[in-house]
């Protein structure tokens, strides 16, 4: 049996014939795509007629980068994104551990406070977890996901106190004038803390897994990223793709520091889907987060007068695990923010590259490129890098960006003109479970560059619709080296759509944010209808 798409706005994303009345598809594959009359003269009796109603179908949006499972933990976190201050996130914590019925020593974990936001514009301490409870280790999660803070009974479950040392790459906050620690951890030294933290049942994350794809799914998003997979969270990806619960495409980056051999171990899903699981290559870190002043920079942050972030790794680091990258022929992705740190990104490729007859970097892609300057997203273009850029933070983060680099530097984060000038390829994210996989939110991000203090953020980055659209179909499946599966409405791809309240190309660019999804299909299987879930 086939299906015919038909009365709405198809918009196919390949030009010219970058409009199409109808679509027909069979097998879970577009098989005719054009005029309705065109498509129309292969229908037979008991196909299936889908009216749209008059909305807007694009092909399904893909994530460029995201933390799959660590959303599906996240929906198990107190939300802490709209509290203003110390006491309300004490407030909520507390009714989120009564609503939860949590044990007396189970862990009561909150995400996404942001100091910059909060009244006392400082994270809070152990002193203030501790009113929380004294009993319960407390956790809040920074919404960068790269720094936190627990309570003094959290401290004291991980043995960390004024003997523990700082470790490279990430530091403990301390009582002023004393090693003793406060509470604060950041970087290496949080996700330390973090990989410590007990497991939740194979149960429970398989039911959160469900939730997080609907949640996706009510975004407009058909293929999504696990963007750090160590060998533990690839078995419960493995347990969750062999017991056919994937419903959306799952694309997981191994954490090249303790994974690498994951695609000799597990040749099934090396580089392709198997119950709708791939491994697509590795994830490095390089720095931290700009807002929460730990990127690495090769200028100081304002109002400091040495302080410029710092590095993950080392240069010989970094280099062995490029070469490491390259001999197994595997895409490499690296969080980078800073300018120094995407000049180490740029620079030790361009060394590896400089010792081999084959230049191809097998689409090494720079995660976030927050700050990345114009000369080096030219070299970036000269050697084949993809810039992903998280350009959302020009709303959510956008004003906090200027306090902490200035005008100059602050208002040309994630520059997208720059990258579309030298003719490069780019993909766009949200970093989820940092923010919602909004995709509507993004492309007004990218458009408009308004912040939430209604300041423009940077005017000559400014992208068309269009342009901010190819971030998230035709150039993110690129990215993910499935161009001639996914990212445009052509014959022979995935039925991949998501079906849109209205037209993004003739909506008011002031409105982009407020389109609504009506239809998320994977493979021609309606995986979201409006109405039927809601945005977590």
């Amino acid at each position: 049996m086939k299906t015919f798409y038909y009365n709405g706005t198809i918009i196919t994303m390949r030009e010219p014939a970058l409009y199409a009345e109808a679509v027909c598809v069979e097998n879970g594959r577009i098989q005719a795509v054009g005029t309705l009359d065109d498509v129309m003269q292969y229908k037979t009796d008991g196909d299936e007629m889908v009216d749209l109603q008059g909305k807007t179908m694009l092909p399904g949006f893909l994530d460029a980068h995201s933390h799959f499972v660590g959303a599906a933990n996240a929906m198990t976190q107190c939300d802490l994104s709209e509290c203003g201050n110390f006491s309300e996130i004490v407030d909520a914590m507390k009714m989120f551990a009564e609503k939860r019925n949590l044990s007396k020593d189970a862990w009561i974990v909150g995400c996404n406070y942001d100091q910059n936001f909060l009244e006392e514009k400082r994270h809070p301490d152990r002193y203030v977890l501790d009113e929380i409870s004294h009993t319960n280790p407390v956790l809040l999660i920074h919404a960068s996901s790269h720094m936190g803070v627990v309570n003094s009974k959290g401290l004291e479950i991980q043995q960390i106190d004024e003997k523990t040392e700082d470790c490279p790459g990430g530091k403990y906050g301390r009582i002023a004038g004393t090693r003793i620690p406060d509470g604060y951890m950041e970087e290496k030294a949080f996700l330390a803390f973090q990989s410590k933290l007990p497991m939740t049942s194979m149960e429970e994350l398989m039911q959160l897994i469900g939730e997080a794809q609907k949640m996706y799914a009510s975004y407009g998003v058909t293929t999504v990223q696990d963007g750090m997979v160590g060998k533990p969270l690839f078995e419960l990806l493995k347990y969750a793709s062999a017991n056919g619960l994937l419903k959306l495409d799952v694309v997981g980056y191994a954490d090249i520091m303790t994974a690498a051999d994951l695609f000799e171990e597990e040749r099934a899903y090396a580089n392709w889907y198997t119950g709708h699981l791939k491994m697509g290559g590795y994830k490095i870190f390089l720095d931290g987060s700009p807002q929460g002043r730990t990127a690495w920079m090769t200028k100081p942050y304002e109002g400091e007068e040495n302080y410029c972030g710092y590095p993950i790794h080392t240069d010989e680091e970094l280099n062995h695990y490029i070469e490491l990258a390259l001999e197994k022929k595997q895409q490499l992705l690296a969080h980078c923010n800073g300018d120094a740190a995407a000049e180490q990104y740029i620079g030790q490729f361009e060394k590896a590259l400089s010792k081999r007859t084959d230049k191809d970097l097998h689409r090494a892609v720079m995660v976030h490129a927050q700050l990345v300057r114009k000369d080096q997203l030219q070299r970036m273009a000269a050697i084949g890098m993809i810039p992903s850029f998280f350009v959302a933070h020009t709303y959510y983060w956008g004003d906090i960006h200027l306090q902490n680099f200035g005008e100059k530097r602050g208002s040309q984060i994630s520059p997208v003109k720059d990258a579309i000038d030298y003719g490069m390829k780019y993909t766009f994210h949200q970093d989820t479970p940092v923010i919602p996989p909004d995709m509507m939110r993004t492309i007004s991000s990218a458009v408009n560059r308004i912040s939430r203090g209604g300041r423009v953020i940077g005017e000559n980055q400014k992208i068309s619709v269009l342009d901010a659209l190819k971030a998230v179909t035709i150039y993110a499946a690129y990215q993910y080296f499935e161009e001639h599966e996914k990212g445009s409405i052509e014959c022979g791809k995935y039925a991949d759509f998501v079906v849109l309240e209205k037209n993004p190309l003739e909506t008011p660019k002031e409105e982009l944010a407020e389109i609504k999804v009506w239809m998320t299909i994977k493979e021609n299987e309606v995986i979201y209808r409006s109405g039927e879930a809601n945005h977590e």
